[in-house]
């Protein structure tokens, strides 16, 4: 399952102890958000080197607004702390090409 953060403290936690994190930014009200959320929970199960996490904008405006969330649902890759690319909308095609160029990253 992936994990709601629940503040910028665990959010700032997940990034500093991850190098490789997919950040859904998502929202109760979004469609779109829970058409690509099984898809998403289906790659957190299949790819164990990838930490998945949501962020509810509603609930974290802040992280969202630092993030530059616009639309929903915009998905981050994150590698060792930087963002290496970004999703808008619920295309699955483009969401496991990028968990792919994510996950063939390599670590130092």
């Amino acid at each position: 399952m992936i994990k709601q953060v629940e503040s910028r403290e665990e959010f700032d936690k997940v990034l500093a102890s991850h190098d490789k994190v997919v950040i859904q930014f998502t929202a109760v009200w979004c469609s779109h958000c829970k058409a690509i959320a099984p898809k998403l929970t289906e790659y957190d199960q299949d790819f164990e080197d990838i930490t998945f996490i949501k962020v509810d904008i509603d609930d974290l405006p802040e992280v969202s607004q630092d993030a530059g969330i616009r639309a929903m649902p915009t998905i981050h890759f994150i590698y060792q702390g930087q963002r290496s690319d970004e999703l808008v909308g619920a295309d699955n095609t483009k969401l496991i090409q990028q968990i792919n160029a994510l996950a063939a990253k390599f670590e130092p």
